[in-house]
């Protein structure tokens, strides 16, 4: 009697042991294959990252190369001070893109802010999108204002120092696309009004590789 209740006992202790270690094995299993969501960027800009008279621009078409999942809610004429006719400052732009709870929130500096006399407004504009978005915990990258030319006008050259130093006091990453210049005459349309389709090609290589060592972790 007492021999059969051991062998009982021997095989309970093995169907307990041999469910646990099936449901640890299927744990487990089901985590390998969880894929792991793309990283969601939401990018803020101008036309030159809305699009001109283009049938791509960059942000989607970084997308399409990197798997992530790029969100763009760049408007023409915008910038950090820059308004056109209203509600499409960067502010109003990381307001929107902050609905759509991105990991990193990505500015594209305007080239209409080149247009402020006195670039006060761009710092003051640049420190409150910059701090707006790391407050509410994203990851915030900054790319300076993109051109295609040397000598570069005096006019973006100080856009482009105001959000640095901007982005350097916040401590988030700057991508300088003046210095040098980050496309040429070639890569603009013909009016140079903004970027043709190869040189949105170009901009989405460049920021792309940019990204993958200065925010991508």
């Amino acid at each position: 009697m007492k021999g059969a209740t051991r062998d009982f006992l021997r095989v309970v202790v093995a169907v307990v042991l041999g469910a646990q270690l099936a449901l640890a094995f299927a744990i487990s299993g089901s985590s390998a294959a969880a894929p792991l969501p793309p990283l969601s960027i939401a990018v803020i800009g101008d036309q030159n990252t809305a699009g001109m008279n283009n049938r791509v621009v960059w942000p989607t078409l970084m997308a399409e190369r990197t798997g992530w999942a790029v969100s763009n809610y760049a408007q023409p004429e915008a910038g950090f001070a820059a308004d056109d006719s209203g509600g499409k400052s960067f502010s109003y732009q990381v307001d929107r893109a902050q609905a759509g709870r991105p990991k990193v929130i990505l500015l594209a500096t305007g080239t209409a802010d080149a247009s402020m006399h006195v670039m006060e407004a761009v710092t003051v504009g640049a420190v409150d999108a910059i701090n707006k978005a790391v407050r509410t915990g994203h990851q915030v990258a900054v790319v300076g204002p993109i051109w295609y030319e040397n000598p570069v006008p005096d006019s973006i050259w100080r856009v482009n120092d105001a959000v640095e130093n901007a982005a350097e006091r916040a401590g988030v990453p700057y991508f300088n696309a003046v210095d040098p210049p980050l496309l040429s005459a070639a890569l603009m349309q013909s009016d140079l009004s903004g970027p043709s389709d190869q040189g949105q090609s170009v901009i989405a290589e460049r920021i792309a590789a940019w990204l993958r060592t200065e925010v991508v972790r």
